[in-house]
């Protein structure tokens, strides 16, 4: 029994305790191997491991070598025991069987979080960058809900924009001055193809920009719209990170050329009726002679995802058209290109908040709101948060960053960007390795993106460079960004101001100290 015991703990001492030295050797020079291995790559720096550790052939091998490890050990023990002169009776087997499986539950352990990692992996990230697009999917979204709310807009006609002789094309700064993206001077070329971003990205300069979109979908609601607009952009260089938030409400953003004509229909229908009622044709052509397009996007922008998601025709290599539509339109108003796109509804907040263990932030304002279920069958929430330092759990996050009704949007944005931070800050490779399998389990079911599994260890490699305690934090809101409102109220942008923000982030150096003033209505 002691020389099960013994090598329980340590493959081939039972059997050293038995005098049968030739056998001890045998059980424990492959396990002395394995823990120089383990030395060897405890010796890399967390986020190598990390990225070593998510590459698809790793995590097979993993589960092949953890298997051949929990038999070895297994035998190690078995083999002890049979060595004894004693009797065995039926207790001592018990005994034994037990020893096996303890020895075995920290096996069953690591099983479990390289399933759960391969899982999430396979849901969240491309798998394979030459493979048929896969959709988003979500448990709680419900297209036929969606169609009710929002009507369907087919794919449009890609054909070459034309514009009338004369007329000035829409200029969301001055209201049909100057063509906006001309005047700006950025209009995307790159040919999209699904990859390593620092090999082709426009400047080169090895910067990574993501989308990151937040949908408002729960029980009862529609599902897809993005209330929450952010695009994050770090530099390898010099460590420096922005996160730049976009107004849902923002109006008559310039559109991509090739689909710059999708909305008039929309447009038409926005047209006051003090202006509509003076149309006429006079021609014949069935366009009222007076009505000259934007070609922008006539309604609110957290609108473009769910009324392009199903353009599969206009976006055929994207995992999820709408948020490709998306990213290309907001490409043309910051002046500069995305690479990926990520997106979150809102249970996902809740899960991978929880998950994380909550956040820290030093809240400004008190906060106040009875919120919508995001699962079927809960109940409603109401989320109090005072003023000071705060521990959040999910669904207090959640609530904090959709409550608006004591201030405006604009500060519930800048309430979003700062728990952005607080979750970047929180996510450090610790807390990913120690919460791993429920970040996994949380991030499988709820956030989808299009970043392909394969770029994802350099991605992990490349954050390593980031100054996560200083991150420049930027709300495109009104008045200084958005001077000019539509005849609704509705802000809109002003490009020039908008991508001179960008250039003062981007110019950053590693030296470079952001200081969000007023911009942030919280600390973390």
């Amino acid at each position: 029994m002691i020389a099960a015991l013994l090598s329980a703990l340590i493959p081939g001492l039972g059997q050293g305790y038995m005098g049968r030295w030739r056998r001890a050797a045998f059980y424990a020079l492959p396990m002395a191997v394995g823990v120089v291995a383990a030395l060897f790559i405890l010796d890399l720096s967390t986020f190598d491991l990390i990225g070593y550790a998510i590459r698809p052939t790793v995590l097979k091998s993993i589960l092949i070598i953890n298997l051949i490890v929990v038999i070895w050990r297994i035998l190690a023990v078995t083999d002890a025991f049979s060595l004894g002169t004693g009797s065995r009776t039926w207790w001592k087997i018990a005994i034994v069987a037990g020893l096996c499986t303890v020895v075995a539950l920290p096996h069953l352990v690591v099983t479990q979080y390289t399933l759960d990692a391969a899982h999430a992996l396979d849901e969240v990230f491309v798998a394979d960058v030459s493979a048929e697009p896969q959709p988003f999917v979500f448990e709680d979204f419900d297209p036929h809900l969606e169609e009710k709310v929002l009507p369907t807009v087919p794919d449009p006609v890609v054909v070459e924009p034309v514009f009338v002789p004369g007329v000035e094309r829409f200029d969301p700064r001055l209201i049909g001055a100057a063509d906006a993206t001309d005047k700006i001077g950025f209009v995307p070329t790159r040919d999209r193809q699904r990859g390593d971003p620092f090999d082709h990205n426009a400047d080169g300069d090895g910067r990574i920009a993501i989308l990151l979109a937040g949908g408002d979908g729960g029980p009862g609601r529609s599902g897809s719209r993005t209330d929450s607009i952010n695009v994050a952009t770090f530099d390898i260089n010099t460590g420096k990170a922005a996160i730049f938030g976009i107004p849902r409400n923002m109006t008559h953003v310039p559109l991509p050329d090739r689909w710059s004509t999708a909305f008039v229909d929309l447009e038409k229908q926005l047209t006051p009726w003090k202006e509509r009622r003076s149309w006429t044709d006079e021609d014949g052509d069935g366009e009222p002679d007076q009505f000259v397009p934007c070609h922008c996007f006539p309604d609110q922008i957290n609108a473009i995802y769910p009324f392009t998601r199903q353009w599969t025709e206009t976006y055929p290599n994207e995992r999820e058209p709408g948020l490709a539509a998306l990213r290309d339109t907001l490409e043309i108003m910051l002046g500069f290109e995305i690479d990926y796109y990520a997106f979150v509804n809102m249970r996902g907040f809740v899960n991978v908040v929880n998950a994380l263990g909550g956040v820290d932030v030093y809240v400004k304002r008190y906060v106040s709101i009875e919120m919508s279920p995001t699962r079927e069958g809960d109940e409603w929430h109401t989320v109090q948060v005072g003023r000071g330092w705060r521990h959040l759990n999910g669904l207090d996050a959640l609530g904090y960053v959709r409550e608006r009704r004591s201030s405006n949007d604009y500060v519930r944005m800048e309430r979003q960007r700062c728990l952005l931070k607080a979750v970047a800050a929180k996510a450090t490779p610790s807390t990913i390795l120690t919460r791993f399998s429920n970040l996994s389990k949380a991030m499988a079911s709820s956030v989808k993106t299009d970043i392909p599994l394969s770029y994802l260890p350099t991605l992990l490699e490349n954050t390593a460079s980031l100054d996560f305690d200083d991150i420049a934090t930027v709300g495109f809101v009104p008045p200084f960004y958005t001077p000019v409102l539509d005849h609704r109220g509705k802000p809109t942008p002003d490009l020039g101001r908008i991508q001179a923000m960008v250039k003062v982030a981007f110019n950053a150096t590693a030296t470079t100290e952001f200081d969000s003033g007023e911009d942030s209505e919280c600390s973390v």
